[in-house]
């Protein structure tokens, strides 16, 4: 059976407002956002690693 005969609600505008991605963001334990961890993987990979 498909949703609208189970009577399942329809999901319109599923995406999130900008304000809204902003609240919903990873915290850490100690409350700050983690909002960018590609990022800070890529920085931290030359600092890590010997030259070949």
């Amino acid at each position: 059976m498909r949703n609208k005969q189970k009577d399942f609600p329809i999901r319109k505008n599923t995406k999130l407002h900008p304000k809204a991605q902003a609240e919903n963001n990873s915290l850490r334990a100690n409350g700050t956002i983690n909002s960018r961890p590609q990022e800070r993987m890529h920085k931290a990979e030359g600092d890590n690693h010997e030259p070949l």
